[in-house]
């Protein structure tokens, strides 16, 4: 048999079996079922499965001839009208979907007011983390403690893929940093790398873990004891979002100073 044609038929979503008797049908015209089985080389109990299944693709008719059941293969222009009912059903699939969505997502509204906690561990836990913040839609960006010390010690190799990935997708970061060689230059490329950074001085500010707020998401993530843990809170998250503004309001202050020394 045409194994291509086998093939082609496939596509239309029939199995191999299907598709070897309606291509044997085809070849045949009208047929009861031996003759079929026989040129398409399957057992005649299997082929009277297929044929009864082609029947209800509607690929197939079926007729009594002097007692026997009789079949005929529908000419190929059948499968153009099938593949347009099947256009409609998607259409209307797709209205049902849209509904589906809408009525989820305000189950989904209601379910995420209230408050979750995620906790990981490990360096794959963290940077699940990090990844996860580069979904963030908040138009005033993310809000972070960030010691770039620690992260150029212990992660080097991802930090620079997820400020790529972050820059890449427009997510601005502002930053309250220990000032250090790292803090320093991270400073000097802010502007490349969509961000704001401001330096307080380390020895009355030093600090190792990132947080990040966002959302209604804190995160934070400890690099030294590499355990990480996300709170999402409206009412926390938004509290503490307006004592980062206070702390990023004097960090300015420090890091004029230091602008001036």
């Amino acid at each position: 048999m045409n194994q291509a044609l086998i093939q082609q038929l496939q596509t239309f979503d029939l199995s191999e079996g299907e598709a070897r008797v309606y291509l044997a049908l085809f070849e045949l015209g009208s047929s009861v079922v031996t003759p079929i089985a026989e040129q398409a080389h399957i057992h005649r109990t299997t082929c009277y499965n297929f044929l009864e299944s082609l029947v209800a693709k509607k690929l197939v008719s079926r007729t009594n001839y002097r007692g026997k059941q009789s079949y005929t293969a529908e000419q190929p222009a059948k499968f153009h009208e099938l593949i347009a009912k099947e256009k409609e059903h998607l259409k209307e699939l797709m209205h049902e979907v849209r509904l589906l969505r809408d009525g989820l997502t305000k189950i989904y509204t209601k379910r995420t007011k209230k408050p979750v906690i995620k906790y990981v561990e490990g360096w794959s836990g963290i940077i699940e983390l990090y990844e996860e913040s580069l979904r963030c839609r908040d138009t005033e960006g993310i809000r972070s403690y960030t010691s770039f010390r620690d992260l150029k010690k212990e992660i080097p190799e991802y930090l620079y893929k997820y400020i790529q990935k972050r820059t890449s997708r427009h997510i601005h970061l502002r930053a309250i940093v220990p000032d250090s060689d790292y803090g320093e230059e991270a400073r000097r490329e802010q502007d490349q790398y969509f961000r704001e950074i401001r330096l307080v001085p380390r020895e009355k500010f030093d600090f190792s873990p990132e947080i990040y707020m966002y959302e209604n998401k804190l995160a934070l993530m400890s690099l030294r004891e590499k355990f990480g843990m996300v709170v999402e809170s409206e009412e926390i998250v938004e509290a503490l979002k307006k004592t980062w503004e206070l702390a990023w309001k004097r960090a300015a202050f420090y890091d004029v100073r230091k602008d001036n020394n």
